[in-house]
């Protein structure tokens, strides 16, 4: 089976790996409070597992490790790292500069962490790039944009969705999760409020009322519908910046 993964791949695989499809996927997301049932890293370790899943559809490309810089976020709760918008676009802009240096035709940067300010800091990041980088496809978004499971955006914090999306692509934690999975969340250590340049969250978070029925199938259903919305995407991409030399894709 292909292994698409950036950091184990040799270096002369590495280059084939280019040659055949020069398509990189950068999964961001943040370590940030996700209830009581759900991992700090959950937002960078579901989109790292559905860009794997987006390379093995796509039959190519390149998927650089998880990363866990972003905006905030629930700045003020248990465990959440944030960081300020000029770090954020600064660092996935000079990352698409060094995509581009060894090769990549088309650069995916796919956020698990959602927020008005995440979705600001990475969209205005692929917009600058494209913009003074034409001969280089950029797709900066959110996971679920456009990804609807029925008339659903499979989009939420630690709730219904993303509870789902965790146990398919992580099943063998399913356990933990469930037993930790309640109506009302624990009290926590709080922090405290952030620098100006992050937003104050509100002092109360409740469950979404159907989140105890999240379940791995609905979970494959959000990741099928986010794998392949961007899949097509991808491949429009490719035919605008390559031509027909990757067709096959």
């Amino acid at each position: 089976m292909k292994d698409h993964r950036y950091e184990t791949m040799l270096p002369h695989e590495f280059l084939a790996a280019v040659e055949e499809c020069p398509v990189f996927i950068i999964p961001t997301g943040l370590l940030e409070w996700h209830g009581d049932h759900l991992p700090l890293g959950l937002d960078a370790l579901k989109i790292h597992a559905i860009a794997l899943n987006i390379a093995k559809k796509l039959g190519g490309g390149i998927v650089l490790p998880p990363n866990y810089i972003g905006r905030p976020g629930f700045s003020s709760y248990t465990g959440t790292l944030t960081y300020s918008e000029g770090l954020v676009q600064q660092l996935f802009y000079e990352m698409f500069g060094q995509l581009k240096k060894v090769g990549a035709k088309v650069i995916v940067l796919l956020s698990g962490h959602y927020g008005s300010l995440q979705e600001s800091a990475v969209l205005r990041a692929g917009d600058i790039f494209s913009h003074e980088n034409p001969d280089v496809g950029i797709l900066a978004k959110p996971e679920y944009f456009d990804a609807k499971v029925g008339d659903t955006l499979p989009c939420d914090h630690a709730g219904l969705w993303e509870t789902s999306m965790y146990l398919h692509l992580y099943p063998e934690d399913g356990a933990r999760v469930r037993s930790h999975l309640h109506e009302q969340v624990a009290p926590m250590k709080r922090y405290p409020s952030p620098p100006n340049d992050y937003y104050k969250e509100s002092e109360t978070w409740t469950w979404a009322n159907d989140v105890l029925g999240a379940d791995e199938e609905l979970g494959a259903k959000a990741v099928e519908a986010i794998t392949d919305v961007t899949v097509r995407e991808i491949r429009q991409l490719l035919a605008e910046k390559a031509g027909g030399k990757y067709a096959k894709f």
